[in-house]
């Protein structure tokens, strides 16, 4: 997949930005910004989180899949499913990839480099209210030397229940998830394949994981994910275009893949933990998870998920690639008790039902 002059010229004419060299750190800032995002709203069906469900069966030990039985409550990180612009194809960038987040030319290509979310509650599957994502982009940073610019975007997304009747901006919903990520934007010029023999360092992890499952994700895995996150990046579909222009050797695995994956294996592990201690496995949550993406993953190629516990209430849940080294590494907190719905909070919403749908 090659891209013409054409196409460069359409990025550029979409984005509506210049670069670095054209424009000054503080200006860029203030114009990304003050964008005005859309508002998202979704009614978060069951049916696509029975879809993921299905999806990771193969891919993960010891879940617990639901699909085809009556589930009250979303799985945490499962929201990342939801909540996604309807972008029209003429307003995509030639690498299928969106504008709404771009500083525009020539930062043509785009990684999902980190974040953190923030579980103030667990999302139920209802079928007579909307949940509202409202996105923002909250910081805008430029580094490395000139000429070889990184920029990274952080952009925050708080999600929250509203009543069905009123798709308007609601002062009163709740947050239930608040999350951060943290994209980065780099030059769009070719460079050198991205062969094992190139890799500069490798960073081991100096614990031993108390639990691991290696698995080699498939191209099919990752198409599938893209669907579910109406996600038309080339990086994870075609790759030809991986190796052509990007310069990576095979598809890519995306970023918010591995979170599901990481906090999926986690919950399971926290789960079984509790099993064998004869505590009830469904009283222990996830409040907050903080990440960072150090090294690319690939289809085709051996990942192996891993969890340890630090403290009672803190967790270490990192991904290994191929030869040991970290490719993801996040921090997890929890907590122990009901899951954490308050009563006021569902009367404040009068719209909903506690069916699962």
């Amino acid at each position: 997949m090659s891209i013409t002059h054409t196409q460069w010229k359409r990025l550029a004419e979409c984005a509506k930005l210049v670069g670095r060299h054209a424009v000054s750190l503080s200006h860029l800032k203030q114009e990304m910004t003050s964008r005005k995002l859309p508002e998202l709203y979704d009614d978060c069906s069951r049916i696509r989180s029975d879809l993921l469900d299905a999806t990771l069966h193969d891919v993960l030990p010891d879940q617990e899949y639901s699909v085809g039985k009556t589930r009250i409550f979303m799985p945490q990180s499962y929201h990342l499913i939801y909540f996604h612009p309807a972008t029209r194809l003429s307003s995509l960038f030639p690498d299928g990839t969106d504008p709404l987040h771009s500083p525009g030319m020539p930062f043509t290509r785009r990684m999902w480099a980190g974040g953190d979310i923030t579980f103030d509650g667990y999302l139920r599957f209802r079928n007579s209210a909307f949940l509202r994502c409202k996105e923002s982009i909250k910081d805008v940073e430029i580094k490395g030397n000139e000429g070889d610019e990184k920029i990274f975007v952080t952009i925050e997304r708080r999600i929250g229940w509203m009543p069905k009747s009123s798709k308007q901006s609601h002062p009163n919903v709740d947050d239930s998830v608040v999350e951060n990520r943290k994209l980065v934007f780099l030059r769009g010029r070719p460079r050198p394949l991205d062969m094992p023999s190139s890799a500069t360092h490798t960073i081991k992890h100096p614990h031993e994981p108390q639990a691991r499952h290696t698995f080699i994700p498939s191209p099919a895995l990752l198409f599938r994910f893209s669907a579910l996150t109406f996600n038309a990046h080339a990086i994870h579909l075609d790759k030809k275009y991986c190796q052509e222009v990007e310069g990576y050797r095979n598809l890519l695995v995306h970023g918010p893949l591995t979170v599901v994956l990481m906090l999926q294996y986690l919950t399971a592990t926290m789960h079984r933990q509790r099993r064998q201690d004869g505590k009830p496995q469904d009283q222990v949550v996830i409040t907050f998870v903080t990440y960072r993406n150090l090294a690319p993953l690939y289809a085709e190629e051996e990942m192996t998920l891993c969890v340890r516990q630090k403290e009672t209430h803190l967790w270490e849940t990192w991904i290994e690639g191929p030869d040991g080294g970290l490719a993801v590494r996040a921090s997890v907190r929890t907590a122990e008790g009901e899951p954490p719905i308050q009563k006021d909070r569902e009367k404040q919403n009068p719209m909903a039902e506690d069916s699962a749908i």
